[in-house]
């Protein structure tokens, strides 16, 4: 895995090779229990229709499979989902600067002074009438992080993770109608990363943990792939003055595995350690469930020095050769909107929350 941490590198990348995948990655945790993720993507990975077309060996598909994901969450519990596939005329992402559009949801970032600030657009609407709309900017300081080791086998990966915000101050005003009306004012703490893959991730990798927890003065961030059969793991300890400590392979630990109700089996409890630093993560609130991905906020509770801390914060896996499963497909039918007509689950105000 290629690891960087470049502003000028949020950009969109050439996608040539059939599965080639880029997404861009934003999410925020607000004081008053609401929280959000959002996810440009530009060949969408998780679309039957792409892997249908890689199927027919097709060159230059990523761009035909723009896409969106929006998961809104108070308390853990969901209050919106979307995730809409779009046709081509519909989004644009930029190969000059950080922007880009997947339908009426848009995202554009700039260097302000010492800053970086990333402003979300958001309009987004789907077939059972549940609406969100609004705005959210996510504001940082301009720091460059060593995450590598010296490792330049890296530089050659198929898949490279650009992370340029690993804690943001985000605040904004989101309008839920419909099921549910709420207007939020979001006033809270954030995220954002950049994923790219030259091939379909089932390639890549077989397993795939990732998570970020904000404290006081730094951010624990992890990503853990198994490859081979073997696991890639790194972690590092970020603080607000630009350190990176980077957590020993050794360091990482992870158990308690929980069988879900489509039979995946991921990790509910990691460890990490590293000299003064100790931590407990506990994958607490399953917030997304399904037959090849998990999202989950967890509770962490660390030693960082002789500091004791404790937060909430994101963390997700997946297993993306179930993706390929035809047997799942249906139930990808109900979640994803394809150009088109909607899904008939879609289109009701009861089962299509059941798809959540």
């Amino acid at each position: 895995m290629n690891i960087l941490t470049d502003f000028k590198q949020d950009v969109n990348t050439q996608k040539p090779i059939p599965g080639s995948y880029e997404w861009w990655y934003f999410d925020a945790q607000s004081i008053d229990g609401y929280s959000i993720v959002i996810i440009f993507y530009e060949g969408n990975p998780f679309s039957k229709r792409y892997i249908k077309a890689i199927a027919e060996g097709k060159d230059n598909l990523a761009a035909l499979f723009p896409a969106v994901s929006i998961s809104l969450y108070k308390d853990g519990k969901p209050l919106f989902y979307a995730f809409e596939e779009f046709t081509v005329d519909e989004c644009s992402f930029s190969a000059e600067q950080p922007q880009g559009n997947a339908g009426k949801n848009r995202f554009e970032g700039e260097k302000n002074g010492d800053q970086i600030v990333y402003r979300i657009k958001l309009n987004q609407s789907v077939a059972n009438g549940d609406s969100l709309k609004g705005t959210l900017e996510f504001r940082s300081a301009d720091q460059t992080y060593q995450l590598n080791e010296n490792d330049e086998a890296n530089t050659n990966s198929a898949h490279r993770w650009n992370l340029i915000q690993p804690k943001a101050n985000v605040t904004g005003k989101l309008k839920l109608s419909g099921s549910l009306n709420e207007n939020i004012s979001f006033n809270g703490t954030g995220y954002h990363d950049h994923n790219f893959g030259s091939e379909p991730m089932k390639d890549t990798f077989d397993e795939w943990y990732w998570g970020r927890y904000h404290f006081d003065d730094a951010v624990l961030i992890y990503y853990l792939m198994r490859v081979n059969n073997e696991w890639d793991k790194k972690a590092w300890l970020l603080s607000e003055t630009g350190d990176a400590r980077v957590i020993p392979d050794d360091g990482i630990r992870f158990n308690h595995n929980q069988l879900s109700l489509f039979a995946l089996s991921s990790a509910r409890v990691l460890k990490f350690e590293d000299g003064d630093f100790k931590a407990h993560l506990q994958l607490d609130r399953l917030t997304d469930n399904g037959p090849f991905y998990q999202r989950f906020e967890g509770r962490i509770i660390a030693t960082i020095g002789d500091k004791p801390q404790q937060s909430r914060g994101i963390s997700e896996y997946i297993k993306p050769k179930r993706i390929y499963k035809k047997l799942f497909w249906p139930l990808v039918d109900m979640r994803i909107k394809y150009p088109g007509k909607a899904h008939w689950v879609q289109k009701s105000k009861t089962l299509y929350k059941w798809t959540w």
